[in-house]
């Protein structure tokens, strides 16, 4: 893991140190020193891995160059005193997890940003330790860096030469009272702002390869119970890697077990407080879980109770299912007795009416007569008021029967009308049911579950699949399907509309099978067992058809039988031709007799293949030419009789195999009469 180093000392005359031989010492070159009248030869010196000047970025825009000695040289002279601190270095720490290329990259990018922020010059030398310090006890990973960098502000003269301000300092050279005079920070803020800019670019470069940032702050602002270790300095750390103890490197050692016994106790505190939490945690758990545990007897109580009401439901559905089956047919039944008895009430109806117009008529006519002979003066007779009696008793009863009539005819009207009205409502209802049944079709309280592999004699009152599929058939044909986007109570209404007695008449197979799916199963069983029956016989007549095809020196062999296959198929298919041409085979049959013909005559061209597959493989000529004879001719009599009906792929295959086998022999040719 990186860590952050980074520390800045001056290059002071009053220690003795010249600039021009740190920069030689750290660039590992030879350099000429002018006000000492030396040559500085660090030429030889191991570990310098590159040095580069780095000018500010106003020298480089104007295309200063300059060399390292000119520049310390310069550097030098403008100091005129004693004790001057004639250069400034920064020494960096650079993170090993970089390439060199990277690391290189972020020392010029540091010494830059010195040089821009105070227009000074860096000399940027990176160090890697050399073999004998390696040897030594120094840590290989030790890359750094020694940015060099004048005191002064470089300028430029009149004629473009270097030179540097003798009159100003850069303020980073200010002691504090002259920085507070000018409002400056002071210069211990001013190396930690450095230093925060050189940790913000380190990391930058560690981000990018996803690893860990540095952190500048302290122990104690990163809220960290840790004791910092002191710096050793160049003499204690060469006497302890030689194995002497000194008084810095028994204090660091102090310093990392004080660090570990806070670690441990740290460790051991959040340990016993993690335990608590678990405590905790554990106890909570078991009242939730003793919780969970009583919800759950309750929810199983629950379900067990809902599976029993689910079981009474669906018994009493299937109770109820029965009834309207039951009232199904009844209501059937009843519709059909209403249907002709309306048809007799309105004949009735009809005859009341024309006896009820006769009342009226002779009414009109006894009217009439008596206004005539109330309007005429009678003679003169003795028997006057017998007569009128007489004549009045016998009017007075023909209306009593005229009114007993018409009452009698009013109440047989009403009576038949309510009878119309009773089967017409029956008759609605009956319609109801069944488009009910077919809207319902697919419940899976009316056909069979596939899934749950349900059998018909299991569930009789069900649609099985082969009646479903019919149901489908027929509502596909009659344009009885359910619209997208219609709703089930729109669908049922209008499949009721359409349940018109002539619509049942017309389709009273598919209403059977509606009303009474077990008596419609009962009955094409019945039908189909006859096809198979006839089927059956007709197999059995075929293999006794094959047993009496004799071909020499026959063995039992795959060839030989699927010659006989196909010699036989002929036979075969003329027979189911005449059942289903015969007029009292029932139509349902006839629909089985030509799905089993089809598949005759895919068997009989897979046959032939098989067959001329095999042929080629006697080893007796007489074997072979007898089996290729036979197959010949059988095949012969198949297309002239059956080539029409073969499709494109049959034929291909037929004409393919015939070649493939006269390949394979090609001494015995047979043309194929196609």
């Amino acid at each position: 893991m990186a860590i952050v180093h980074i520390e800045t000392k001056a290059i002071s005359r009053k220690a003795g140190q010249s600039a021009v031989a740190s920069a030689a010492y750290r660039a590992g070159v030879i350099l000429n020193d002018v006000r000492y009248d030396k040559t500085h030869d660090y030429s030889k010196k191991s570990g310098v891995m590159s040095a580069d000047i780095i000018l500010p970025s106003t020298l480089q825009a104007k295309g200063v160059m300059v060399s390292r000695e000119e520049i310390w040289n310069k550097a030098e002279n403008v100091e005129g005193r004693s004790d001057s601190r004639v250069a400034r270095e920064w020494l960096v720490n650079l993170p090993h997890e970089l390439n060199e290329d990277k690391r290189k990259s972020l020392a010029h990018e540091f010494a830059q940003a010195l040089a821009d922020k105070y227009n000074i010059i860096a000399d940027c030398a990176i160090h890697s330790p050399s073999k004998k310090e390696v040897a030594r006890g120094a840590d290989p990973r030790n890359y750094h860096a020694h940015i060099l960098v004048t005191t002064r502000e470089a300028q430029l003269d009149a004629n473009g030469s270097l030179f540097f301000d003798k009159q100003f300092k850069i303020p980073f050279e200010w002691s504090n009272k002259k920085r507070a005079e000018n409002n400056l920070q002071s210069s211990i803020q001013e190396i930690k702002d450095i230093r925060q800019l050189w940790v913000d670019m380190a990391n930058k470069a560690l981000v990018e390869l996803d690893i860990t940032p540095l952190d500048a702050r302290s122990f104690k602002d990163q809220g960290l119970d840790r004791l910092p270790t002191i710096k050793m300095g160049v003499d204690a750390t060469h006497m302890e890697r030689k194995g002497i103890k000194t008084d810095k490197g028994n204090e660091n050692r102090a310093i990392r077990v004080i660090n570990q016994r806070k670690a441990i106790t740290k460790l051991r505190s959040e340990d016993e407080r993690h335990v608590h939490e678990y405590i905790e945690w554990s106890g909570e758990r078991i009242d939730w879980t003793a919780h969970r545990h009583q919800q759950v007897i309750k929810c199983l109580d629950d379900s067990q109770q809902r599976i029993e009401s689910s079981q009474r439901d669906i018994a009493s559905a299937a109770r109820r299912s029965q009834l309207n089956q039951s009232v199904a047919e009844a209501n059937l039944s009843n519709a059909e007795w209403a249907n002709k008895r309306a048809k007799r009430l309105i004949e009735i109806t009809d005859r009341s009416q024309q006896r009820v117009e006769r009342d009226q008529q002779q009414a009109i006519v006894i009217n009439n007569i008596i206004a005539e002979s109330a309007n005429r003066t009678p003679a003169p007779s003795p028997f006057d008021d017998h007569a009128s009696r007489a004549r009045a008793t016998r009017l007075a009863e023909q209306k009593r029967r005229f009114d007993s009539a018409a009452t009698r005819g009013d109440r047989e009207t009403r009576y038949r009308d309510r009878q119309v009205e009773d089967a017409y409502q029956r008759a609605e209802r009956n319609k109801q049911q069944l488009a009910l049944l077919f809207v319902f079709r697919h419940n899976d309280t009316n056909r069979l579950k596939a899934k749950w592999m349900e059998d018909p004699d299991d569930y009789p009152d069900k649609f099985d699949y082969r009646q479903s599929d019919l149901l489908d058939q027929f509502s596909k044909d009659c344009q009885l399907e359910r619209h997208e986007g219609e709703e089930i109570h729109s669908y049922h209404q209008r499949i009721t509309q359409l349940m018109t007695a002539d619509f049942r008449s017309t389709n009273q197979e598919m209403v059977n099978l509606l009303r009474d799916p077990k008596t419609e199963r009962a009955q094409y069983n019945a039908i189909k067992q006859e096809f198979e029956d006839f089927v059956q016989a007709l197999d059995k007549q075929r293999e006794d058809h094959k047993d009496q095809i004799r071909l020499p020196i026959e063995r039992l062999n795959a060839t030989t039988d699927m010659v006989k296959v196909v010699a036989t198929a002929v036979n075969y298919l003329q027979k189911l031709d005449d059942y289903i041409n015969n007029e009292t085979t029932v139509e349902t049959n006839k629909t089985l007799a030509r799905e089993h013909r089809g598949k005759i005559i895919n068997r009989t061209v897979e046959a032939y293949r098989i067959a001329c597959f095999g042929i080629p493989n006697f080893q007796i000529p007489v074997m072979y030419t007898t089996h290729t004879e036979a197959l010949q001719g059988s095949l012969n009599n198949f297309t002239k009789g059956y080539g029409n009906e073969l499709s494109k792929e049959q034929l291909w295959t037929l004409n393919r195999s015939y070649d493939d086998m006269s390949e394979r022999r090609p001494t015995l040719t047979y043309k194929l009469r196609r």
